[in-house]
């Protein structure tokens, strides 16, 4: 038997193994010519003789065939060959964020606030599908993620982010769970899920409010060991990016520390809430957060292209050579309409900011703006949502349904383990320090004494949100 042969899949390169299986890329082939390039996530040969460990793997199998979003990878097949189980799923060919952002450090490149933004998006996308997912019978799954960090939200070349790994994740279907486990890495955990506390759909808003909060500063939000880590999140609010940031956007600074309250009833109320918000603020802003924007900066930190294979190829050997000339001639195409479209429109995008910077010596961007005040004028103006507040909130919240308590699941621990990063760059950008963000936790490169985290600075008009706080934390 060929050692690369494992049920209907060629074995092609091994891409990663983790506490339960190991991954591999590997190809299916069919009937006439037909292949496929997918993920073999296959358990170790000692865990298959498990049965808890078994019925884990077999379940997030069936829970992700239930989830059907174009930003979280799809399962093709669960099944068993030479005594192991394993589960084919769709191939991301992409990268990691901490993967990107690690290679735009090495660039001496800082990833732009509209990348970032961009990226939570898509992933907010992903996690209120999976919040508000049903089974086949209608009933609500409640999904809770539980370990949304950059490690498990994979960028594709073409700019799509998918939330992976829902191996740990929360759900009622499951009856197999113990209450008051603790499970996740610390460093993207919610208060209340450090605190074995009842966990819903805002436990994961933290975890991406983490997320946005290190992408768009260029620092690890926290940082030492668990125990500081876990002490910073459940006793300390987070420090305003504009500590970190001067030239902090005050709008989107907003939107960040709400996803990052440690209360839960001052949180954002779900991903659908904090993903609107986000757009919102890169509309009235002007930014430009689609896959297109995020695909441009993942091909300039991290260019990458596949490995040609003739022999697969759908075209003939014969027209080749004869198309090749032509093909060749069409690549330069969309970089010529780029650079006609910028002429005309007199509009460039910023090289680090993201923003379309409109020249006024362009007539076509002047009826453009002519044109957009007279709407403003004629319609009344777009309100400004501030999600510090319940009453801000979009009229849609209502929809969403009641946040209910669920029970945990059983799994191992979740170790936070981080690639050490060499050469790290120490210039800056627009304020923000080029730093990788995602450096070694391992002991050695933590830090020696507590990390410090300055008081969140609150507005006047939060008086009351303060002093109920404050008795909230007393009665704790």
């Amino acid at each position: 038997m060929n050692e690369h042969q494992f049920g209907n899949y060629e074995l092609l390169r091994k891409i990663a193994a983790g506490g339960m299986a190991e991954i591999f890329l590997a190809r299916g082939f069919g009937q006439a010519g037909f292949f496929r390039d997918v993920v073999i996530k296959r358990m170790f040969q000692h865990l298959c003789e498990n049965p808890t460990t078994v019925t884990m793997f077999q379940f997030e199998a069936r829970l992700l065939a239930e989830l059907r979003h174009p930003n979280i990878p799809q399962v093709f097949e669960l099944g068993v060959d030479q005594g192991r189980w394993f589960m084919a799923m769709e191939y991301v060919d992409g990268h990691n964020v901490a993967d990107v952002w690690r290679a735009g450090a090495k660039r001496n490149t800082v990833m732009p606030m509209h990348v970032a933004i961009g990226i939570v998006m898509q992933a907010c996308e992903a996690l209120h599908h999976a919040h508000d997912a049903r089974d086949r019978g209608g009933q609500p799954l409640m999904i809770i993620h539980r370990d949304v960090t950059p490690q498990n939200i994979m960028v594709t070349r073409d700019g799509v982010a998918k939330v992976m790994d829902f191996g740990i994740a929360k759900t009622v279907a499951r009856d197999d769970t113990e209450a008051g486990q603790v499970k996740g890495t610390f460093s993207y955990m919610a208060p209340e899920q450090i605190r074995a506390r009842p966990l819903d759909r805002r436990a994961d808003v933290f975890s991406l409010g983490v997320i946005l909060y290190e992408l768009t500063t260029g620092s690890r939000l926290f940082r030492g060991s668990d125990a500081e880590v876990m002490t910073a999140i459940v006793e300390r609010d987070a420090p305003l990016p504009s500590e970190r940031v001067p030239s902090y956007p005050p709008d989107l600074e907003r939107i960040v520390m709400a996803a990052l309250s440690r209360d839960q009833d001052h949180r954002i109320a779900s991903a659908a809430h904090l993903a609107l918000h986000l757009e919102d603020f890169a509309m009235r802003n002007g930014w430009l957060v689609g896959p297109r924007a995020v695909a441009d900066h993942v091909g300039v930190v991290a260019p990458s292209h596949r490995v040609p294979e003739p022999e697969l190829g759908l075209v003939p050997a014969h027209r080749r050579r004869a198309f090749s000339q032509t093909y060749n001639a069409q690549l330069d195409v969309p970089a010529q309409h780029v650079q006609r479209g910028q002429q005309h429109a007199g509009q460039y995008v910023a090289q680090h900011s993201g923003q379309y910077a409109v020249s006024q010596e362009s007539q076509h961007a002047q009826h453009v703006q002519q044109h957009q005040q007279q709407q403003q004028q004629a319609q009344p103006q777009r309100p400004t949502f501030d999600p510090t507040k319940e009453s801000s909130l979009p009229s849609f919240d209502a929809s969403l349904g009641p946040l209910e308590e669920m029970i945990d699941i059983d799994d191992s621990e979740v170790v936070d383990v981080y690639e050490s990063v060499e050469d790290e760059a120490e210039s800056v950008h627009d304020g923000r320090p080029l730093l990788s963000g995602f450096e070694d936790e391992q002991d050695e490169g933590r830090p020696s004494g507590p990390v410090l985290l300055l008081s969140t600075v609150k507005s006047d008009g939060d008086d009351d949100y303060l002093s109920d706080l404050e008795k909230r934390l007393e009665d704790e």
